[in-house]
């Protein structure tokens, strides 16, 4: 994966700018957009729980607080969305790639991943700016945010190349991904606090492997604290397992996409 990855460097770059020219190209806001699609979301999000159902994080704080706490776990889970739904047709709707055999096909799911980490980034800047003007000064700890979006990565590649693999035989994975991430977006704890549930629910949703990294994020970027270096390494193992596993299924299954686009 590693050497794949530096030996097509110059092929990467090429393709993460024709990514976001592809996505922003003819629009009037531009780039402008990658800051306003999550202001509006966390606009209306904060809108209604925060100040129609008056939710309170951990039934305590204000509506500032609110909206802040809950904007930390968007910026995970809105780059575990988009691999999640782009991923499935990454293949598919790339068949001039397919059929050039000297081309990486392993490289878009990593396209994909780094696309979402940058538009994560951005919603950090956006994040810190807005503490800044409404609540006060970042704590240092903010300073840790590379490493969790780190630890997220194998995540996010291995679930790249185990959909845009499996997405190329059964066309229906990608209804089952859309139903799993607006499952998802509830069954971790962005709206509420993992505290906040019942008990035996706590244990279930520790099992999401979204939890960790979103409890992780909001631990840094809005409690001042700092990470938990051995969970993070154990997550970061486990993980990356996975995005091992994947990688060899997709080499597995990749002389067989030229039949099946």
């Amino acid at each position: 994966m590693i050497e794949s990855a530096w030996r097509n460097r110059s092929l990467f770059f090429e393709l993460i700018k024709r990514e976001f020219s592809a996505k922003y190209r003819g629009s009037f806001g531009g780039i402008f957009w990658a800051f306003a699609q999550p202001l509006f979301l966390l606009s209306v999000y904060t809108m209604a729980f925060g100040v129609i159902l008056k939710a309170r994080w951990g039934f305590a704080g204000n509506t500032a607080d609110y909206a802040f706490i809950l904007f930390a776990g968007l910026i995970v889970f809105n780059a575990f969305s988009e691999v999640l739904i782009k991923s499935t047709t990454l293949v598919t709707n790339n068949p001039n790639f397919v059929k050039k055999v000297v081309f990486p096909l392993q490289m878009l799911p990593v396209v994909t991943v780094t696309t979402a980490l940058i538009h994560a980034l951005i919603c950090v800047v956006v994040w810190l700016i807005g503490y800044t003007l409404f609540i006060g000064v970042p704590k240092v700890t903010v300073l840790f945010f590379p490493l969790i979006l780190i630890c997220l990565i194998p995540l996010l590649l291995g679930m790249g190349w185990l959909l845009s693999s499996v997405g190329v035989a059964v066309k229906d994975i990608g209804q089952l991904t859309s139903i799993l991430n607006h499952t998802l977006l509830f069954l971790t704890p962005i709206f509420y606090s993992i505290e906040a549930a019942p008990p035996l629910l706590q244990k279930l949703l520790m099992l999401n492997p979204l939890t960790f990294i979103v409890e992780q994020f909001r631990l840094i970027l809005f409690y001042g604290q700092a990470p938990a270096p051995k969970d993070l390494a154990i997550y970061f193992f486990l993980t990356g397992l996975f995005s091992w596993a994947s990688f060899i299924l997709f080499q597995r299954l990749r002389p067989s996409f030229a039949d099946l686009v």
